[in-house]
């Protein structure tokens, strides 16, 4: 049986197109009982985060510390315009939080990825495995 508690992310999916990443995050997140209407949020604040230019904001609430490992700063992620990126994901409900960072967990940067892992980890109590493909051959 598997452990409902831990999310396993193939990386190879890291270089797929964006329809299907969003796809496999979507197939995850149903995993974990989340609706359509949350999906549909997800949309709703990857829009916002689009409108007010805020992609390389730690929305999800971490960053990495110089290596020193990952921090919670809830208050780094305002745009130039003033919104708040993570106010506004926290002010998200909880399921379509958990459906958005299972969405980051395949994204292409590294950053989004991890912030993903800690909310999940520390937000959900969820464990996050990134898992490579290996070589059959011997």
């Amino acid at each position: 049986m598997a452990d409902d508690t831990v999310i396993v992310v193939d990386t190879s999916m890291f270089g797929k197109d964006a329809a299907a990443k969003t796809a496999k995050a979507n197939e995850v997140a149903r995993k974990y009982g989340i609706s359509d209407e949350a999906l549909k949020k997800v949309e709703d604040y990857k829009n916002q985060l689009s409108y007010h230019q805020a992609w390389d904001l730690p929305f999800l609430g971490y960053v990495d510390e110089d290596g020193y490992g990952y921090a919670y700063v809830p208050n780094k992620a305002v745009a130039a315009d003033g919104w708040d990126a993570h106010k506004a994901f926290l002010d998200l409900p909880d399921d379509a939080q958990t459906a958005f960072a299972i969405r980051m967990l395949f994204t292409h940067r590294d950053v989004d990825r991890h912030g993903a892992e800690m909310f999940l980890h520390h937000g959900r109590g969820l464990t996050v495995r990134f898992q490579e493909p290996t070589s059959a051959s011997y």
